[in-house]
């Protein structure tokens, strides 16, 4: 069998040797129209920091490797141009020789990936800018290496706050740089709006962060944003986003989504029985939702594109489905997510409850124990974990991969109660943060607790009579607007025995919560308890502009 990929990147790379360790027999030619084939796309922005600082341990295997270990053809500047169907061929464009020739195949894999896009709301980019870069490939963190080196550059623009912008104005803080980075309305648009605040807050800390604002038009020595305001740069590095790589498909009549992805059914095919497509450029199905959408990440990529080497060998292989697990380092603080986000949750009309806290990862005795910021959403009927996320200096990660494979599992919130999580004090404590978690989620889900979310306080918050439970000195600094405030010791049961409902806060939850368990061991169901608190609206304020405290 003679397979032809064309993209010779994670995907493409993955699968072609991964046919090889199925199959002697088979002819594999991977073509690459880049310089590089099977670089390490996740870690080039640490090349801008010289972290990395070869940039030859950005390559995992070069085209001469290829032949050598794997026996495959590996072609970089080989740029497939147009895909014949019919004849079951490709042109492909030598670009370094500049001609053209023909290669047949029996099987096609298309892994030509997702790049960085230009909206065309901005001006003065119709012409090529040596100061203006994107970060897709080693080639382009090169560039940006070397132009701010050679220049002296020492104003950086980084336009987008996605996972890309946001490693890439870290990297290059570390170069003691003055860094901005530029968002239309908030970072990180793949977590929810009570933890995006934190990381804001915490960018800011380091970086200057431009947000709400957008750039319209690029001088050559100026930026002019929507709101009218300039600003002077020496570097500007676009990572607003990515699309997909889908223009030779749709050329050779394959289908495509509504997103631009190429679409695949359950085993990775197009319309086309005889070609395949995997990684950035199709979309994923989601167990969760049962629908669907892009999912721009390593860990599914590497996953279809073994997955498919297997199949077109015609062994059997469960069909696969992501949930959408990542990680980000944000300077000093860790992020991570699995799972369905609130906006993914309220796009598939999924009823969902979701539930917050604080928690240190260790002991807080320890001088190394540092906070998480963790929510979870769950089916409000079964219990059945929807997602979760978490965000801050503690080591979030390692709780967003234990319930990444619950929720693989089709666990429920009392399975996460149950997971017995390894503990010594360096490392956890006594009841991990997830029990924890889990435990409050519970009360929740068994109505021992009313809360009211974040998001929904604003639609919500005329219903109430808000009572502040911190102290006089606390309420005076800053409390939501219209809230009363009776400290902890002095709450009387009597004051409660009517007919209003009544939503309880603090500062970081657990008074608040105290005070909405004894108030209901007196039998009172009009007692709510504010998700968050304090610590999280302050944040959320800010994130989202609304006015919500004086």
């Amino acid at each position: 069998m003679k397979i032809i990929i064309i993209g010779g990147v994670a995907a493409g790379a993955t699968c072609a040797t991964n046919i090889r360790k199925i199959s002697d027999k088979d002819q594999i030619i991977l073509l690459e129209k880049g310089r590089d084939t099977s670089f390490k796309n996740c870690e080039i922005p640490y090349y801008l920091s010289y972290m990395v600082e070869d940039k030859e341990d950005l390559i995992a295997r070069k085209p001469d490797e290829f032949k050598k270990k794997n026996n495959i053809d590996a072609r970089n500047f080989s740029e497939v141009v147009k895909i014949n169907r019919e004849e079951k061929f490709v042109k492909v464009k030598d670009l370094r020789e500049n001609k053209s020739y023909k290669e047949s195949y029996d099987k096609l894999i298309i892994a030509t990936g997702a790049s960085p896009f230009i909206p065309d709301s901005i001006k003065g980019l119709d012409k090529e800018r040596e100061n203006v870069f994107k970060v897709e490939n080693v080639v382009d963190v090169e560039n940006i290496r070397k132009y701010i080196k050679d220049h002296n550059a020492k104003k950086i623009i980084v336009n987008g706050a996605g996972f890309i912008g946001i490693e890439s104005a870290e990297n290059l803080k570390e170069l003691d740089l003055d860094i901005s980075l530029v968002v239309r309305t908030r970072v990180l648009g793949n977590i929810d709006e009570e933890l995006a605040g934190f990381v804001e807050e915490n960018i800011s800390k380091h970086i200057n962060l431009i947000k709400n604002d957008e750039i319209v038009k690029v001088d050559d020595q100026k930026l002019i944003f929507k709101s009218g305001k300039e600003k002077s740069y020496d570097v500007l590095i676009n990572a607003i986003g990515v699309r997909p790589n889908s223009k030779i498909a749709k050329e050779a009549g394959l289908k495509l989504t509504k997103s631009g992805a190429i679409e695949t059914d359950r085993n990775l095919k197009t319309n086309d029985a005889d070609i395949y497509a995997i990684g950035d450029v199709i979309e994923v199905y989601n167990p969760l939702t049962k629908t669907k959408a892009k999912l721009n990440l390593a860990w599914p990529a590497h996953r279809q594109a073994k997955f498919v080497a297997r199949h077109i060998k015609g062994l059997g292989q469960k069909s696969p489905s992501f949930i959408g697990s990542f990680a980000l380092r944000s300077f000093d603080m860790n992020v991570a997510s699995t799972g369905l986000s609130k906006k993914q949750l309220d796009s598939a009309k999924i009823p969902y409850k979701s539930t917050l806290i604080t928690h240190n990862d260790s002991v807080n005795i320890l001088p190394y124990s540092k906070p998480m910021n963790m929510k979870i959403s769950f089916d409000p009927y079964t219990g059945k974990i929807y997602g979760f996320q978490a965000v801050g200096e503690g080591d979030v990660v390692k709780r967003v991969d234990i319930v990444a494979g619950l929720i693989g599992m089709g666990a429920d919130i009392y399975d996460l109660y149950d997971t017995e999580i390894s503990y010594q004090p360096i490392y956890s404590t006594p009841e991990d943060a997830l029990n924890t978690l889990a435990s409050q989620a519970i009360d929740i889900f068994e109505g021992k607790i009313k809360n009211i979310e974040i998001p929904k306080f604003q639609e919500k918050k005329d219903e109430f009579i808000i009572v502040d439970v911190r102290e006089k000195e606390e309420f005076e600094k800053s409390h939501i607007k219209n809230a009363i405030n009776i400290p902890v010791g002095k709450i009387n049961p009597d004051y409660f025995k009517n007919k209003n409902k009544y939503l309880i806060y603090c500062q970081s939850g657990r008074r608040a919560k105290t005070v909405v368990n004894n108030l209901q061991k007196e039998g009172l169901e009009n007692i709510y308890y504010l998700e968050g608190s304090m610590n999280y609206l302050e944040k959320y304020q800010k994130t989202m502009g609304v006015n919500i405290l004086q």
